[in-house]
């Protein structure tokens, strides 16, 4: 027979069994501040095996009380963190609620999971801020004559204008202007071929003068046209700091449930996975609050898992409203630097944000790629690895790489991560980038989902000379899915499905593939532009059974362009596809492939898409 008995905790009724503590929490136990209360419950319980449930309200967590970790967190700013949920080496841990509302004050991450095995979160939980981490308002006016534009800031957002500097900020952090964006507020999306309105902050800062209290103009504008009347302006600052405090962060951790979390506010990625094993979210969203004049909710990605294994499980979920990708999936290459023996090297991170990335451990499978072709040199076993520093490892393996020459022109990835991908009834909208990137070794599944994005709908890559991000597709299953007006950002042309390894022209060949299997089938296509698959080094690619009907939205930005694209891919199949309501002069480009079964109809030439790696 069970035994429960009553403690009692700051307030908190605690029920506790031989088998979990529970802790029963309500908003009149935390006094105006929640952060208290949870650190004491997770100072009481280091080890996990507790529930933590939250009844109906509005909880508010403040970061002076709250504990301080380093994160390190890749695509992300990695530093000390202030957390309010902290869970580090534990297990079987739950935190749920109804309806709950939590919001936080300032610099702090609402939840951050390190080494920890079994825990849930959600339950209908909304994670929201004081203040939002990015700046918006209404273009009121613009001055093409002096190159300025005015301004109506919104009221959630705090600022100030120190001499003609704008800085925006919340109750303890602050940025200047820098990384920006225009949405149209009719479709709540970025605004058509919105690249011609980009500041391109790099060549000077704006410059700003208050009007009137919340009416702001800005000039010395580098940009190709100043942002529309009536559209909203956004900016979230420097690339530096703008990724500093996500929602959800995921470290070293396995069997990890978010379900029925809504994040309103993220000072970065809404839900950050890394070097974890089994990840399933549900029910998820970033949807912005009914009535709310803000386009943003998360200020990166809305979803990203690096270096994961086992599953990845993404149902039911809506990713509206971010400044990036609805989800990426993918590897890490560390560049090779120089031969220490020849069997131990230095490696190093091409990309400051993924610096002290946990990247493998002792007994891991590594594999060695050319940095230009990205084709397999040599796979090794890790012996030993030094991270010491964050930014170079010591790395033995039972390889000698003497006999390789330069090996600096080599990249390195672990071949014991790669984890199975399943995407199934979700949908990604009204968000600066992509819906998903997919680079992964595992089986991945994407099906019965929408797009809506401003770039890319799927895109597959591979890259060891910018992001650095590594992962060849071993077998990809698009089914069923509808695509609808993408690629509206201008800039450089996105395909709905674009597989597009970087691998420049000199450096391709059909005796290697980067992607092995690939299968889109099934699916709705309705867009504006052109293109629709761009797909290069692909051993196998399937496109059977879709649907391509021209939208008519807007003008085509790259009119040009054929509907299907491939370059040096191996076996294709193009068969039962309707294009009977796609664009009537449209054309297939084959160049260097070797198989291409194509009952299309559709005239096939030899015009590859020039903006891709020279082509």
């Amino acid at each position: 027979m069970r035994k429960l008995f009553y403690t009692f905790l700051l307030g908190a009724v605690c029920f506790v069994s031989c088998a979990q503590k529970e802790y029963a929490v309500s908003a009149d136990d935390c006094g105006g501040n929640a952060t208290p209360l949870v650190k004491a419950i997770l100072a009481e319980n280091p080890e996990g095996d507790f529930r933590i449930h939250f009844a109906k309200g509005k909880y508010h967590f403040y970061p002076e009380q709250a504990e301080a970790e380093f994160l390190s967190m890749s695509n992300n700013d990695s530093g000390v963190r202030k957390v309010a949920f902290l869970i580090k080496g534990m297990k079987n841990v739950t935190i749920d609620c109804d309806s709950a509302e939590f919001i936080f004050h300032g610099a702090i991450v609402p939840f951050a999971l390190k080494n920890s095995d079994n825990v849930k979160i959600g339950g209908a939980l909304s994670i929201d801020y004081d203040y939002p981490w990015t700046f918006e308002g209404e273009v009121i006016s613009n001055d093409p004559a002096r190159g300025s534009f005015t301004v109506k800031v919104f009221d959630d957002n705090k600022y100030r204008i120190d001499g003609d500097r704008f800085f925006f900020g919340g109750y303890d952090w602050e940025y200047p202007l820098a990384e920006n964006i225009v949405f149209d507020p009719q479709t709540r999306r970025p605004y058509f071929n919105t690249a011609v309105y980009e500041h391109r902050h790099w060549e000077g800062e704006m410059k700003a003068r208050e009007l009137k209290p919340g009416i702001v103009e800005f000039s010395n504008v580098h940009s190709k046209q100043l942002p529309p009347v009536g559209s909203v302006w956004d900016d979230k600052g420097p690339m530096d700091v703008n990724r500093s405090h996500p929602g959800i962060a995921i470290l070293e951790s396995s069997n990890v449930t978010v379900d029925g979390v809504h994040v309103y506010k993220a000072g970065s990625m809404a839900l950050i996975a890394e070097f974890s094993e089994n990840i399933f979210v549900r029910n998820m969203s970033t949807a912005q609050r009914p009535g709310s004049p803000r386009m943003i909710t998360a200020s990166a990605d809305a979803t990203h898992f690096v270096d994961c294994k086992g599953e990845v499980v993404l149902e039911n979920c809506c990713f509206e409203s971010m400044l990036d990708d609805a989800t990426n999936v993918h590897g890490v290459y560390m560049k090779v630097d120089s031969l220490v023996s020849p069997r131990v090297f230095s490696a190093s991170f091409g990309h400051f944000q993924q610096e002290g990335d946990w990247f493998a451990n002792e007994g891991d499978m590594l594999r060695f790629v050319d940095r230009k072709s990205l084709r397999p040199v040599a796979t090794a076993k890790l012996l030993g690895i030094d991270k010491s520093s964050r930014q170079e490892y010591l790395i033995e393996t039972d390889c000698d790489l003497s006999s390789f020459g330069d090996v600096s022109t080599l990249a390195v990835e672990n071949l014991s991560r790669g984890c199975n991908v399943t995407i199934r009834s979700c949908s990604v909208e009204r968000n600066r980038a992509r819906s998903l990137l997919l680079s992964t070794s595992g089986n991945i599944m994407v099906e019965n989902c929408h797009f809506g994005s401003m770039m890319a709908g799927i895109r597959i890559c591979g890259d060891a000379n910018y992001w650095f991000e590594s992962g060849n597709t071993r077998n990809v299953t698009i089914r069923n899915n509808s695509f609808k007006d993408i690629g509206i950002g201008g800039g450089q042309p996105q395909a709905i499905l674009q597989i597009d390894p970087v691998i420049p022209s000199d450096a391709r060949g059909n005796d290697f593939y980067f992607h092995d299997r690939i299968e889109f089938s099934g699916n709705t296509v309705e867009t504006f532009d052109c293109q629709i698959v761009y797909a290069l080094s692909v051993k196998d690619l399937i496109i059977t059974g879709n649907k391509f009907v021209e939208s008519g939205t807007y003008e085509p930005i790259f009119p040009y362009l054929s509907v299907i694209d491939l370059l040096y891919c191996g076996d294709v199949k193009i068969e039962g596809n309707d294009f009977s309501q796609w664009k009537p002069s449209a054309t297939i480009s084959v160049h260097s492939c070797d198989t291409v079964s194509n009952d299309s109809g559709l005239s096939v030439v030899d015009s590859p898409n020039p903006f891709f790696y020279g082509s």
